[in-house]
């Protein structure tokens, strides 16, 4: 589980720098819309170190880790109703739906946090593993009902939104969010609502489908040139999510390939921190490695001369 923290954690900072990066970069008149896109990529990022802390928390931790827990629940709604305030936010409508869902959402969570044995009565910390005792009751087929009328709604914006623009810029970074959306709204669903009614080891990936959707949706953004990077602190940050995103997937399949070789077990925290630092080094030299390679094949081919210039003139 600390492996998956990890991860669950790296991703979130990439996460909320992609908000931060998208809400910064973006145009004076959609800097309200983007600040949805924020707000979605904060609750993700709690939603995610949350979930890592109850995941890897020690049996000592049990007068603690309820604050975290009653987090992820409450996190998980307000990421989807900050997604849809982004979809449709300039729309009229959009403020009415936004504002609908705002309204059942706060009073949802208010009612939760206020009693949070409506959800759960008791979080089993344990070295086999952590889990929580979950209150079958009205209260969870609420909740479940919420993000079963709440998801539709966002994939039905963004359709709507899809089907409207005329914008090739804008139709594809709003087909890669809803591919993204509708893959990793089922995901958690499944595993963060529906299977926790057995087993609590894979809730870790519906916060990474999430998560994964946001970025490759800023990386769609930038792919059709959605945002205005002019300032050299917006393509830094950019840089840093993109080769930090390579090195989390580079990242994923050492540690699938290390558990097919010693037969499950997982490598251990200084293994894996060095991994990631080596992996890091070489995505930050790859400017100069080009560099480098430009130079080395220019040795290789040599000058061409003045007849092999005309040649290529012909």
């Amino acid at each position: 589980m600390q492996l998956i923290a990890i991860l669950l954690i790296t991703v979130s900072v990439l996460t909320f720098l992609s908000g931060v990066t998208v809400f910064l970069g973006s145009r004076k008149e959609e800097r309200g819309r983007s600040a949805w896109f924020l707000i979605a990529t904060i609750f993700a990022t709690l939603w995610m170190v949350s979930i890592s802390l109850f995941l890897i928390a020690p049996p000592d931790w049990a007068d603690t880790i309820s604050r975290p827990v009653n987090w992820t629940y409450a996190n998980a709604v307000f990421i989807d109703i900050a997604l849809l305030g982004y979809i449709v936010w300039k729309q009229k409508y959009g403020k009415i739906i936004t504002s609908i869902f705002l309204v059942l959402g706060v009073t949802l969570i208010t009612i939760f946090l206020y009693n949070p044995s409506l959800l759960y009565t008791e979080v089993i910390l344990s070295n086999v593993g952590n889990s929580l005792v979950t209150n079958i009751g009205p209260y969870y087929f609420i909740y479940i009902a919420f993000f079963c009328l709440l998801v539709p709604t966002v994939i039905g914006s963004l359709l709507y939104q899809i089907v409207k623009t005329r914008s090739f810029k804008k139709r594809g970074g709003e087909l890669v969010l809803l591919i993204g959306f509708a893959i990793s709204g089922t995901m958690s669903l499944i595993f963060n609502l529906i299977l926790p009614l057995w087993r609590w080891d894979l809730i870790w990936l519906g916060p990474l489908a999430i998560s994964t959707t946001i970025i490759a949706f800023y990386y769609s953004i930038l792919r059709y040139r959605a945002l205005n990077l002019s300032s050299i602190w917006l393509k830094i940050l950019s840089y840093v999510v993109i080769m930090a995103s390579f090195a989390i997937v580079y990242m994923v399949i050492f540690s699938i390939i290390f558990a097919a070789l010693f037969r499950g077990s997982t490598p251990s925290i200084e293994v894996i921190i060095l991994n990631f630092l080596m992996i890091l080094i070489f995505l930050l030299l790859m400017p100069a490695l080009n560099e480098l390679n430009v130079f080395i094949r220019s040795l290789i081919t040599g000058p061409k001369s003045n007849e092999s210039k005309k040649a290529d003139d012909k």
